[in-house]
């Protein structure tokens, strides 16, 4: 039973902590997906803000050069003719204004260059005739293209307008037409050429960066992409939007996040893969693993010790109870310990203690009824053989003449007659007759010095008592208290009711009992049943004690209270019973 205990409990537990352990898995995962989620999150939104300056930036660059006319009159002017004629332009200009005009659009876009340290270098087309200027913080530098336009054509293609990326110079830029603001008609362009390091320097020193970063215009075209795959190119999976918290299938299974930058034709996408989270949590997992086998091995390892201890415990009472059945009374559990099982063990030996007891206590009192039984069939012999003889005597005596002699003889053949039935039990009334005729006889023995009274409720002569147990008593007054020298002699014999018991008293004036020999007898009444002989089979307080406790219980018996020289009272306490009904 105790090992399908373990093997139930260990199932229980492995049940309860795998349970446990993945709850936690889930938990954790997901705690850890919503941190990297959120921390991919704010590196967008980093980057957003990033770009949205950048743009802004550009955009405004154009609002000075547009809004100011003498700076777009001197692009233009740059743009249409030689670089000589726009030099001889600048100096016209300069002594024409003198030192009111120190502004130029290459100042502002110098200050351009030096306020956004993010950009490499800004770069101006001229479409009619064809060269482009480069500036950068270090230099600026002036390429003329050939007469073919190969330079030109080449220059357009490599920064178309809007937003794109320069696979060569590893680059994101951003090119707009250069117009008259007179004549509407396009005198070149303008290209702002970013380097993505610096998107990587500016979120380190931002933000962990957790998961992947995309920075795409709206045509799908990747300008940064913090993996390094889809640089310059067009991302295969379309995402104009978040598709909220649901997994979406990219490369691989991943949570996305598209944060749209305005009116720049930008977006910002953070992913965060599954393969990332997994690898975050795979120390999670594999530590999860370790200690959910170790407390099931320390469960288990516990649960063996206590039921093994409990299971030694159980197999000690088992054998012990085996002992028992087997016979062996004076068995007894020695458990150590306060729990449940030494209760039991303490409840099994007092239960044994008391087996051993009953079983004493039946054994003596069938050894004793069996001796009974042998005294009654040898005393049934004597009053059946003395009862027919003293009739033969008192019949002799009446033919004699000798009445009184023949009364006395009757009295004593009815003691024995009534000595003889076999029946244990008689009413209250036939036992208080046989004391009557028992003091009869001796009143004519003892003429004129003796005298006796009977006082008993009519109600309860008809209860059965036992027999014999008042005949004795008075026997006893005759043979120790009797006084044969005086003529005051008394012996009186009351019934009367206390409760469901009732009391019967023999009481005298005899010389009563010395309070030594008092004591004696009393404490002998209260010990082992007297040996049952043929020279203690009729007579004795003892006898009458140890037979009513026999019948009727311990709650039972003969008190006596005697006092030397003025008498003795003796008690008889049994239960009210109707003639039929037994204890």
């Amino acid at each position: 039973m105790f090992n399908k205990i373990v093997v139930l409990y260990s199932t229980v537990m492995i049940v309860l902590f795998g349970v446990a352990a993945v709850l936690v898995y889930q938990y954790q995962t997901q705690r850890i997906l919503q941190e990297h989620t959120e921390a991919n999150l704010k590196s967008a939104q980093v980057l957003s803000v990033y770009l949205t300056r950048q743009y802004e930036g550009v955009l405004g660059m154009f609002q000075q050069i547009y809004g100011d006319a003498t700076l777009s009159d001197e692009l233009i002017y740059f743009l249409n003719n030689e670089y000589e004629n726009y030099l001889n332009y600048r100096l016209d200009l300069y002594y024409k204004n003198g030192e009111q005009r120190l502004r130029s659009f290459t100042t502002l876009l110098k200050n351009y260059l030096e306020q956004d340290h993010g950009i490499r270098e800004v770069s101006i087309s001229s479409s009619v005739n064809h060269f482009v200027m480069n500036f950068s913080r270090k230099n600026q530098e002036l390429m003329n293209e050939n007469a073919s336009g190969e330079s030109r054509t080449s220059h357009q293609q490599r920064n178309p307008q809007g937003w794109s990326f320069n696979r060569e110079e590893d680059v994101y830029v951003y090119s707009r037409e250069l117009r008259d603001p007179w004549t509407l008609k396009q005198a070149g362009g303008i290209s702002v050429k970013f380097d993505h390091r610096h998107i990587e320097a500016w979120l380190d020193s931002q933000a962990s960066v957790k998961g992947r970063l995309l920075v795409m215009t709206s045509q799908g075209g990747v300008l940064y992409d913090s993996k390094g795959v889809y640089g310059g190119q067009v991302y295969p999976y379309g995402l104009s939007r978040s598709p909220g918290d649901e997994w979406v299938m990219l490369d691989e299974p991943s949570k996305a996040r598209v944060l749209q930058l305005g009116s720049s034709g930008l977006s910002v996408v953070g992913l965060v893969s599954r393969s990332s989270i997994e690898s975050g949590t795979k120390n999670l997992r594999d530590g999860l693993l370790i200690i959910t086998l170790a407390f099931i091995m320390a469960s288990f390892a516990i649960t063996f010790t206590i039921i093994s201890k409990y299971s030694k415990k159980v197999q000690r009472i088992i054998r012990s109870m085996n002992r028992i059945g087997e016979g062996d009374l004076s068995t007894r559990i020695q458990m150590p310990g306060e729990d449940e099982l030494q209760q039991i063990s303490t409840r099994f030996n007092d239960m044994g203690d008391r087996l051993e007891q009953y079983i004493d206590k039946i054994y003596t009192t069938e050894l004793k009824q069996k001796q009974a039984e042998l005294v009654a069939l040898q005393a049934q012999i004597n009053p059946h053989f003395l009862y027919n003889t003293l009739e033969s005597i008192r019949m002799k005596a009446y033919v004699q003449g000798a009445r009184e002699v023949g009364d006395m003889i009757y009295s004593l053949s009815v003691m024995f007659k009534s000595m003889a039935k076999k029946s244990t039990v008689v009413t209250l009334s036939e036992e208080l007759e046989l004391c009557k005729v028992y003091l009869n006889l001796f009143e004519k023995r003892y003429e004129g010095q003796l005298r006796h009274t009977l006082e008993a409720d009519p109600q309860l002569l008809g209860c059965s008592i036992i027999k014999l147990l008042l005949q004795p008593i008075v026997e006893n007054y005759f043979v120790h208290g009797f006084r044969p020298a005086e003529d005051e002699n008394w012996i009186g014999i009351s019934v009367e009711q206390d409760g469901s018991y009732i009391l019967l008293t023999v009481e005298d004036n005899g010389t009563g009992i010395p309070m030594e020999r008092l004591e004696e007898i009393t404490h002998s009444l209260e010990g082992p049943v007297a040996p049952m002989d043929k020279d203690y089979a009729s007579i004795g307080l003892k006898n009458v004690h140890d037979r009513i406790q026999i019948n009727y219980g311990s709650a039972c018996g003969v008190s006596i209270h005697s006092t030397e020289g003025q008498g003795t009272r003796v008690i008889l306490k049994i239960p009210m019973m109707a003639r039929g009904e037994t204890a």
